[in-house]
């Protein structure tokens, strides 16, 4: 096991930061985040062993599948997509960069997700969905995706992790460059959706804020089958 100042302290060329669970890049003009490899996973202060959660290659895939869907339906402002891939063990996910407070033309890009509407919960394009972080805290089933059932109701576009940090904004126009990080989107009960972008801090409930979490979990065992995800094979 490495810990992670070890890892932090031999960085690659590009890579500007290394997390308990994925490494972020930036070359060029393109922004890269990778999952760690298995020989990457770290000591936690205990002794234990950090193992990343499986399914961040199908978050960034979903996060593929919505900046896609979304250039064809909206004129909200998204990062290009250069790729996602997987090679030996570890998963990519490439954007181009984008430099950068929330403004009255958030709330009209929210607008149109909400306008973006649909019978069955789920991802454009996709068989599997992934819940906001909020709701797998305290490690409950991080390494699982859900399959929606064809149940019909009303559902509509959320990007379920829409908090300030998410928004890039240009400092000198204040208009916002992009929207990133949508790999917890797709249409979801409305109340999925919190206003999180109101207040800086976490896509999560603050002390004196309702906390949803056990709500959000009901409707997903109520409503989706759960998928376990494997690791990735790796020759390391």
């Amino acid at each position: 096991m490495v810990t992670n100042k070890e890892l932090n302290d031999r960085r690659e060329p590009g890579c500007w930061a290394v997390l308990a669970d994925k490494k972020y890049f930036q070359v060029g003009n393109s922004c890269i985040k990778r999952t760690l490899r298995p020989h990457e996973w770290q000591s936690a202060s205990n002794g234990s062993l950090v193992i990343p959660p499986t399914s961040y290659p199908q978050r960034w895939e979903t996060d593929a599948a919505i900046l896609q869907y979304l250039r064809e339906k909206t004129n909200i402002p998204l990062p290009r997509l250069q790729c996602t891939f997987e090679d030996d063990g570890a998963f990519y996910h490439c954007t181009e960069y984008v430099q950068g407070v929330v403004t009255e033309e958030l709330l009209q890009h929210v607008a149109t997700l909400r306008s973006l509407r649909s019978d069955t919960p789920g991802v454009p394009g996709k068989e599997l969905m992934c819940p906001p972080q909020r709701v797998t805290r305290n490690c409950w089933k991080t390494d699982s995706c859900w399959r929606p059932r064809k149940e019909k109701g009303d559902y509509v576009f959320c990007h379920n992790d829409l908090g300030q940090h998410n928004v890039i904004v240009d400092p000198k126009t204040l208009k916002i460059n992009a929207i990133i990080d949508w790999e917890f989107g797709g249409f979801w009960p409305e109340w999925f959706e919190r206003r999180f972008w109101e207040r800086p801090g976490p896509s999560a409930a603050l002390e004196g804020e309702e906390d949803d979490v056990e709500r959000c979990r009901e409707w997903l065992m109520n409503h989706c089958d759960e998928v376990v995800i494997p690791h990735l094979s790796s020759t390391n």
